[in-house]
């Protein structure tokens, strides 16, 4: 008789902050928008709270009138997608974490709340496009973590169902590991060290780990059967 092993688990990870890291704060492009558009410096709040009223093209059309630019919404848009990959970066050993576990048989996908066009934006110029499966953003999802519907849907782009023994993998007790525990998903939660304990409102994680690259190591292990080549050691 012919036995087949179980296939290996679905891997589902976060991506700010657990895949990649951005400089600066969430309003850091102002002042170079302001700069590049002839403004002055003290109208970059202001532009953040027009941003953050409507994070769109039809947002920057806004900006743009209010200051009388003469651009279109869709070509600012573009510029501040492009602003924010560019400031974004893989945070250490991440390509090759995602590579041992692909290259162990992992399906994995990148589950992730924000903008579609500047979540795949950082992907792309990061490189880690194509060291995932599928990617799932909340804004083209309709729906955001801590929602199941994401992780489902997750699920569906790499072909599979969610079972219990698949894994969410992220930084964010609020979304990913109340999404995980929602989902019946076990959980790494990425977390400095020493580990503070999860906020009362949140369940606790299946483990812990500091980085993407020890949490992937963690997998491997827990899953000897997926193991190959050399073994991963974090950066």
């Amino acid at each position: 008789m012919v036995t087949h092993s179980p296939p290996p688990p679905l891997l589902l990870v976060d991506l700010d902050h657990t895949l990649v890291e951005r400089e600066g704060g969430p309003d850091a492009w102002t002042p170079t928008f302001c700069t590049t558009h002839g403004l002055p410096a003290e109208a970059a709040p202001t532009v953040f709270t027009l941003f953050r009223a409507d994070r769109s093209p039809a947002g920057f059309a806004r900006i743009a009138a209010h200051y009388g630019l003469p651009h279109t919404g869709a070509d600012l848009w573009e510029e501040h997608v492009a602003h924010e990959a560019a400031r974004t970066h893989p945070l250490p050993g991440v390509p090759e974490a995602l590579a041992a576990l692909r290259a162990a048989g992992w399906p994995i996908a990148v589950v992730t709340n924000g903008c579609t066009d500047i979540q795949r934006a950082k992907l792309t110029r990061t490189g880690l496009l194509p060291a995932v499966d599928a990617v799932v953003v909340s804004e083209e999802a309709g729906t955001r973590k801590p929602d199941p519907a994401i992780f489902h849907l997750a699920a569906a782009r790499l072909g599979r169902t969610l079972t219990p023994a698949d894994w969410m993998v992220g930084n964010n007790p609020a979304t990913d590991l109340r999404g995980a525990h929602a989902t019946g998903l076990r959980s790494i939660w990425i977390t400095p060290t020493p580990t503070p304990p999860p906020p009362p409102t949140h369940p606790t994680p299946t483990h812990t780990a500091p980085d993407t690259p020890t949490a992937a190591a963690l997998l491997l292990d827990t899953h000897p059967e997926t193991q190959s080549g050399p073994r991963l050691t974090s950066p």
